[in-house]
Order: structure tokens, then sequence, then C-alpha cells
């Protein structure tokens, strides 16, 4: 059985914003894929002035996950103690890393403190470019459409550690491609 994916905004939104939203679900194909409240009220926002952002709010293959367990809250609390900002910042990476630690899984974050709690805490945490790979490695993705991909993605303002026609040379580094 293929491992849950607990989305963050940032993906999702920006894949939404580059058009390729469409690409996304089949890359995830039949995978669970969820995303917590949280992200959703951002992403819920964000559509008043992106509308691409309605497409991820209707996704029928994105399941939105609140969290109600005082296991989860606590988790989720401590997270976003450690995060950090405002009293509305980081609400969807805290939430995502909860649901993570709690139902196991793969984080889809991009975010890198986020990221770096996820390794010191053994949940398993991957950005969008692990997402693009992926789709390469089942055939989803050819290598023109992935680098452009790459491309797209960094052109809505994304931080990615590659762009696209180093996308190849970053995967083996990575060891997500042999070389």
């Amino acid at each position: 059985m293929s491992p849950l994916l607990i989305f963050d905004t940032t993906c999702l939104s920006n894949f939404a914003r580059a058009g390729r939203f469409a690409t996304l679900e089949a890359i995830v194909g039949s995978r669970r894929c969820i995303a917590p409240a949280e992200v959703m009220h951002e992403l819920q926002a964000g559509s008043e002035m992106i509308a691409d952002l309605v497409e991820v709010l209707t996704a029928d293959w994105l399941e939105s996950l609140n969290l109600i367990e005082d296991h989860e809250l606590a988790i989720f609390a401590r997270y976003k103690t450690q995060l950090g900002g405002g009293i509305s910042e980081n609400l969807g990476e805290a939430a995502v890393l909860a649901l993570a630690k709690v139902h196991g899984g793969v984080a889809i974050i991009d975010e890198r403190a986020a990221s770096r709690i996820a390794q010191r805490d053994g949940i398993i945490a991957h950005g969008s470019p692990w997402l693009i790979v992926q789709g390469i490695r089942i055939g989803e993705l050819d290598r023109s459409d992935a680098e452009q991909l790459v491309d797209e993605l960094r052109d809505t303002g994304m931080r990615l550690p590659t762009s696209g026609n180093e996308l190849f040379t970053w995967a083996q580094e990575q060891g997500l491609l042999p070389p």
C-alpha cells in the first residue's frame, strides 16, 4: 500500500498557480492525500486573491482533515511553538507535522524549518521536487515535462533547490534517481 501523503499549502498552491494541478493529481495517483484543515483555510483565504486556488479546494482526491484528538492537538501546539511566528503563522506546517507524526505517511512540505523538525523527529518529509521525481519514476512525466514543471513552479515564485535543467543532476545527488 502506498503511503499517505499529507500536504502543506506551498505545494498545492504553486501547482495550482502554475496551471499544473492536474499533473499533481496524476503524480499522486491512487494514494490517499490529505490536507489539514489549517492548510485548507490558508488556501480558502488565498483564493479570494488567486482564483486558481479554487481548484485545490474542490479537488475530490484531496481530503481535508481536522486535528481533533487531544494528542494530535498537543503535538500540533508543540510544533507551532517550535516554528514560531505570529498567532496565524505556520499553522499549516504545524498541522502537517502533527498529522504525519501521529498517523505516519509522508509530509509534503517545502519550508526548511518544518523539514528540519521533521528530520529531527523521524517524520518522513519531502518537498515538491520529490513529487516531481516520483512522477518521472512512475512514467507520468518525461524528462522534458519534469524540467518544464520545475521552471513553471519557480515562475510562480516558489523557492526550489533546483532549476528545471538541473533537476536530474539534483535528483541523482539526492539519491532519488540512479546516476
